[in-house]
Order: structure tokens, then C-alpha cells, then sequence
């Protein structure tokens, strides 16, 4: 099953990057998985990884309050 997942980088300061949104079945088997781990390697980030957009919607909802 095809998924679309939020490829995302966390750096030093605790501020979250995203820096790929693609359509795929094994997000690990991807080069935008490679980069990530580049940059990870590098320490161009602390943290980096990959979740699903309706995973990442649930956890990163905005509420409007009036």
C-alpha cells in the first residue's frame, strides 16, 4: 500500500524541518531516507525521520481559538 510520508529533520535548537513530502511504499528505501541520514551524519541535524502525513497531521493540528 502506497502512503504519503513527511520526510522531516530536527535540529540543535529543537526547531522542525520538512524537507520531503513523497508518495511510496518503503519510505527507508528511498534517497530522500539517504539525504536525511546525510544530513543527520553531518550534524546539520540532532534528530531526523519520517512518519506518515496522517500521522504527522494528527500531531501537528493547529486549533483556531475564538
Amino acid at each position: 500500500m502506497t502512503n504519503t510520508w513527511i520526510f522531516y529533520g530536527n535540529d540543535h535548537n529543537g526547531i522542525k524541518t520538512i524537507h520531503y513530502i513523497k508518495q511510496c511504499k518503503r519510505p527507508e528505501a528511498t534517497s530522500e531516507y539517504k539525504e536525511m541520514l546525510h544530513l543527520l551524519e553531518i550534524n546539520e541535524y540532532y534528530t531526523t525521520g519520517h512518519m506518515t502525513s496522517k500521522a504527522w497531521n494528527k500531531e501537528n493540528q493547529y486549533i483556531k481559538v475564538i
